[in-house]
Order: structure tokens, then sequence, then C-alpha cells
């Protein structure tokens, strides 16, 4: 499976990467066949590190951590517009776009041997300097038991 994203869309959460940076920014891909619409998420990490920095020991320039109100507003849209989860994007400033052991754990955060969304793709964007350097996508190997760098189209 190859993830696509619109021209539009890819500007769209581009935008949000350089505007958040330097903390990670995140967000959802949602659509059907015919149409996709990005859904940014606030991430709440700075708040949690804030909060109780024992237990959340890294602040948004490194982690981020859905909203979760958003989060859960988001899957019931998805529900009952019957639309799928195409795409979970987020950021990574100042460093390269890669899939992360903590990305692993929060895209396995039922199971750590199988994703919660297998049919979904990760797209992570690397933000250098503030300014949009490169984007990946990654989705779920069932035969490696691993996410996988894959092709992303943008169209």
């Amino acid at each position: 499976m190859m993830p696509k994203i619109s021209r539009a869309n890819m500007g769209q959460i581009i935008a949000q990467a350089e505007r958040e940076f330097p903390y990670e920014c995140c967000g959802f891909i949602i659509g059907d066949a015919s149409a996709e619409e990005v859904r940014p998420i606030i991430n709440i990490q700075n708040a949690k590190h804030a909060e109780d920095p024992e237990s959340f020991p890294r602040d948004a320039r490194t982690a981020f951590l859905m909203d979760p109100k958003q989060h859960l507003a988001v899957m019931r849209e998805l529900d009952e517009r019957k639309l799928a989860l195409r795409i979970v994007y987020h950021s990574h400033p100042d460093h390269e776009a890669y899939f992360s052991e903590t990305d692993r754990r929060q895209a396995c955060s039922f199971d750590p041997e199988y994703p919660d969304y297998p049919e979904t793709a990760y797209v992570v964007m690397s933000i250098m300097g503030g300014k949009f350097h490169r984007a990946a996508a990654f989705v779920w190997d069932a035969d490696a038991k691993g996410f996988v760098e894959t092709a992303l189209a943008i169209d």
C-alpha cells in the first residue's frame, strides 16, 4: 500500500509543522477513496511535562501526545461518516524523518506486537531550523512484524 496525500493537504500539514516548530505537531488525515481531510490535533506534551515531569520527562520538542478529546472526536467522526483513518502524522523538529521506537510504542498502544491501526500509514516530517526538510511514510509489514518505510505519493 502506497500512502497518498493531496498536494494541498501536504501543504497544510507542512505549514502546521513549521508553525508549531520547535515543537512536534500531530494529526490525522481521514477520508475515503474520493476525498481526504486533514485533522490537526493539539500536542499536549508540554502541558503534561509541566504537570508531571517525572511521568512525562520529555517536552514537545522531542515528543507528542495527542489531546485525547480531539483524538476521540476524530474517531467518532470516522464512525459517523463511515470514513477511514488514512494517515497519522507528526513532525520531528531538528531531526530526521524516521519511525522511532517511541513512535512504534504509540502506534502499538494496545498490543506492543501489533499496531492499533494496521491499515493506516504514518507520516513523519523532518523540520530543520523551522523549515520543512523531508517527509517519510511508514506502513505495517505483517511479515517483518514492524513498520517499514515506503514511498509517499503527493498528487
